[in-house]
């Protein structure tokens, strides 16, 4: 697993760190103001997508031009994620971005062996105020 510290200034940077490895599935953990939506935001951006990002909380999921995003905040079991058509949107090459990916780990993680490639980001406060640091790991077979 990768590790770096960064401010916020420096996301889009962490941005296309994550997009040059080319994952089907970003999962991203960390605790509330972390910066889960603010990386999101970053990779859209970093994807050309110029519509406003906003977190899909109530809503689970929201859909863009080749992106699919996915707040797991309110959902109780990896059930209602694969209702939302997650093998669809992998299939179709969108990349799916799920924060609060940890509440269902195990699930997300066994989607590697599907041929899915994924990229588990960890989000954590650092000791300076706008300071995190980023935990960045690679799964696939």
């Amino acid at each position: 697993m990768a590790s770096s510290i960064f401010k916020r200034y420096e996301i889009k940077k962490i941005a296309r760190e994550i997009l040059a490895m080319h994952p089907d599935i970003i999962a991203i953990e960390g605790p509330l103001g972390a910066g889960k939506t603010t990386l999101t935001k970053a990779i859209a951006k970093e994807m050309g997508i110029d519509e406003d990002i906003l977190s899909p909380t109530f809503i689970l999921h929201e859909e863009y031009p080749g992106l699919d995003h996915i707040d797991a905040w309110r959902v109780e079991d990896f059930g209602e994620i694969e209702r939302l058509g997650l093998a669809e949107m992998i299939r179709h090459k969108h990349l799916v971005i799920i924060e609060w990916a940890d509440k269902f780990e195990q699930e997300i993680k066994r989607l590697r062996d599907k041929d899915t490639k994924i990229v588990w980001v960890k989000l954590e406060y650092g000791e300076k105020e706008n300071e995190r640091i980023i935990l960045i790991d690679l799964i696939s077979n």
